[in-house]
């Protein structure tokens, strides 16, 4: 297998695990233990940590490599904007052009993401843990991808992701995931496929609209709670 193959498994591998949570802010990504579990080399690791770098996810720093970037309220405040600005209007497309089999698709990650809020109550436990964390936000993350995706519009599609990604890196992860928080997610997300299985472009806007705004709000709260502990 060719260096520029590893590379790219290892960029797809440490970006999967961004999305989801599985590194905190601040972490410092090891080459050689990330390759070994994808079996390639500590060097397409480096090198994939180089091109997260320059989507903004890490930053390399000398002597210690590439760290898990975190993120302050300015930046996140903007990021939330850039979405607010593109996902609504995805969402509006979505709900005049989505297929059947888009819908479809939609409907499937609404009901993964219902199963793991489900599993979460059923624990009886506060808070979630990392595992089922990890796995409501790519359950989250593919939701909203797939919505973009039945816009059918490539160039959203490409600049929608990767706004996403940097809040589904930075953003949400922020607030600590309860029964009760995941619910309300899954209440505010079928409130937009509901919309867009009627075909109702202004409902699907809406409840879009409404979705990211609070998502910001719980992040900014999680920074000041954060601020005032430190304080």
């Amino acid at each position: 297998m060719s260096t520029e193959t590893n590379a790219t498994r290892a960029y797809q591998h440490l970006r999967d695990k961004l999305i989801s949570g599985a590194f905190d802010p601040g972490t410092r990504l090891l080459y050689g233990p990330i390759g070994k579990e994808i079996g390639v080399s500590a060097t397409p690791v480096r090198e994939a940590a180089g091109q997260l770098a320059n989507e903004g996810l890490v930053d390399l720093v000398p002597q210690l490599g590439a760290i898990v970037r975190r993120m302050g309220r300015k930046e996140l405040i903007e990021i939330y904007e850039v979405r607010l600005a593109i996902e609504p209007y995805a969402a509006r497309l979505a709900a005049a052009r989505a297929t059947e089999k888009q819908i479809a698709c939609i409907q499937a990650k609404m009901e993964r993401l219902d199963e793991l809020a489900d599993r979460q109550e059923a624990s009886e436990t506060e808070f979630a843990g990392k595992r089922i964390v990890t796995q409501f936000n790519k359950a989250d993350y593919a939701f909203h991808l797939a919505v973009i995706e039945a816009t059918g519009n490539q160039a959203l599609m490409r600049t929608a992701g990767q706004s996403h990604v940097l809040t589904r890196v930075f953003g949400i992860r922020r607030h600590r995931q309860t029964a009760a928080t995941m619910k309300t997610t899954c209440d505010e997300h079928r409130a937009i496929l509901s919309a867009l299985m009627e075909k109702n472009a202004a409902a699907a806007a809406k409840a879009e609209t409404y979705h990211i705004t609070r998502g910001l709000q719980l992040s900014l709260d999680a920074i000041d709670a954060d601020e005032d502990g430190e304080g």
